[in-house]
């Protein structure tokens, strides 16, 4: 679970994914997963993904988008407008605008008027909103029903209703640990490349044909305090320590898996091709269980 950070200089969201995706995706998949508790499953999630969802306490100050998607209309700068209808049409056509006959009309449309952008503006949240908000949320229901002609209030009701929604997500994770059907593991702060800000060498020794820059330095410190900071997040918001991590694009050395460590992580997940090349063995029965480096023992 992750997305970048999409925070400009101000603070301000420039994109509104992470809202997006909360609604339909970073709540849904976990409480699939609840309604069958003999299966287990671990989810990784990053510091930006928990910081930027905690930014939805104040969404018009904090999401560019959602600032402009709640305004009138009328009061749209045309600039703002065009950026607008840009985005509600980003929706992937034909699992979400076409099961929605209205979306699919005002999709369709080279010109909207007031009213019809202020459907389209609807519509397109309540594409993105999950199985578990169509089922459970009345506010969702109710506008699903309604179908179109929304009003100022219909927005304001479905901006309030999702926001507080977007509260319960990483409680509810949290809840899902406590009760043992999920894991959780957290990946360094920033989403780093740990062995490269170790020593920049060892892009050489993943590919001897990769350039890397002269005069490179360790930069370690700053290494260490990429997972401290990630550590130190996700014990303020699950309220424990994390015992796993899944390092950046599964990035692994020596030296990057002895920082973790130290610090109490007791297991990292990366993918095939390395655990292939550093076990000499591409045996795909290797891949079902653990291994355990042995200079940790």
């Amino acid at each position: 679970m992750h997305q970048p950070d999409y925070r400009g200089s101000d603070g301000v969201m420039k994109m509104p994914w992470v809202f997006l995706h909360g609604i339909k995706d970073y709540y849904e998949m976990p409480w699939l997963l609840s309604l069958h508790k003999e299966i287990k499953a671990s989810f990784n999630i990053t510091a930006p993904l928990i910081e930027q969802l905690n930014l939805y306490s104040d969404p018009l100050t904090n999401d560019y988008f959602l600032s402009l998607w709640y305004k009138e209309p009328s009061q749209l700068q045309e600039e703002e407008r065009a950026s607008l209808i840009k985005t509600c049409k980003s929706t992937q056509y034909d699992t979400m605008v076409q099961p929605i006959a209205h979306f699919k009309y005002l999709y369709d449309k080279e010109e909207l008027n007031d009213k019809e952008l202020r459907d389209l503006e609807v519509v397109f949240i309540l594409a993105w909103c999950g199985n578990y908000l169509r089922k459970e949320n009345e506010t969702v229901k109710r506008l699903f029903k309604k179908e179109k002609h929304f009003t100022q209030d219909d927005k304001s009701e479905l901006l309030d209703s999702l926001t507080e929604f977007i509260k319960t997500i990483l409680p509810f994770y949290a809840s899902l640990q406590k009760e043992g059907v999920i894991s959780l593991s957290t990946t360094p702060y920033n989403h780093p490349i740990l062995p490269l800000l170790l020593n920049m060498q060892n892009a050489k020794y993943a590919n001897e044909h990769t350039t890397i820059v002269e005069n490179h330095i360790s930069l370690r410190g700053d290494a260490i305090e990429q997972v401290d900071r990630s550590i130190a997040l996700y014990k303020e918001t699950f309220g424990s320590k994390p015992t796993g991590f899944w390092p950046a694009e599964g990035a692994v050395d020596e030296e990057s898996v002895q920082i973790y460590k130290e610090r109490g992580i007791s297991w990292i997940a990366t993918d095939e091709a390395i655990l292939f090349r550093s076990l000499k063995d591409d045996t795909r029965s290797n891949l079902y269980k653990p291994m355990i480096l042995m200079m940790l023992l």
